[in-house]
């Protein structure tokens, strides 16, 4: 297996790969430009979300696992700030000092338990009103990824050397549980951003604070 920033690093070296964005953050405009706090792009690669928040007059904290993906955006947006971390080992942001949090296809690729602690992670950072922005690999998109070896979790599978997670309604209910999470927005659909369609689920959320959480 390797290791995510291994992966990622090598992936991104790829001279095809540039920025580019869909218009599937349009419908969040109003709360993003609204209230105080950060705007995260967590796991933001090349930079898709950012470059697109940049143009919209706004300034997001960039966030990835791999060096080479924020030396390539720094190269398109030598303005953003960005920060190299490992979302695993814990989010460098003050509890409830986001607004916004962007996850863009960047949940996916851990065990259960992990997962499970990443979500708690973004939690807790969201302000009162914050809202989690997520995309998600479906189910339905299983079939597009070739050669997979399924693991211990009925959800879970290697694919290129590294796991990659999948979902449907049920397992994003389990993942963001209602004691913890308010749905604003789900829907699964098709993303022809990239060279195959991808199908994906995208889910809007604010973190409910009730009994202590």
């Amino acid at each position: 297996m390797k290791s995510l920033k291994e992966y990622w690093n090598a992936m991104f070296q790829r001279p095809e790969l540039f920025p580019r964005y869909d218009l599937w953050l349009d419908k969040y405009a109003e709360q993003l430009a609204a209230g105080s706090g950060a705007i995260v792009d967590l796991g933001c690669g090349l930079g898709n979300n950012s470059v697109y928040l940049v143009e919209k007059g706004m300034q997001p904290l960039a966030c990835d696992i791999s060096e080479e993906a924020l030396h390539r955006l720094k190269s398109v947006l030598p303005e953003c700030v960005t920060y190299c971390f490992d979302m695993t080992k814990g989010l460098p942001f003050e509890d409830q000092s986001v607004k916004v949090l962007i996850a863009d296809l960047s949940l996916h690729y851990f065990d259960a338990q992990t997962t499970i602690q990443v979500i708690q992670d973004i939690h807790r950072v969201l302000t009162e009103s914050g809202l989690l922005l997520c995309r998600l690999n479906s189910i339905h998109e299983m079939g597009n990824v070739g050669e997979v070896k399924e693991s211990t979790d009925s959800y879970l599978f290697e694919n290129e050397g590294i796991f990659r997670r999948f979902f449907n309604r049920d397992e994003i209910q389990r993942f963001f549980t209602n004691e913890m999470w308010e749905f604003v927005h789900m829907e699964e659909y098709e993303l022809d951003r990239y060279e195959n369609k991808k199908v994906l689920w995208e889910i809007a959320l604010r973190p409910k604070r009730a009994s202590g959480i």
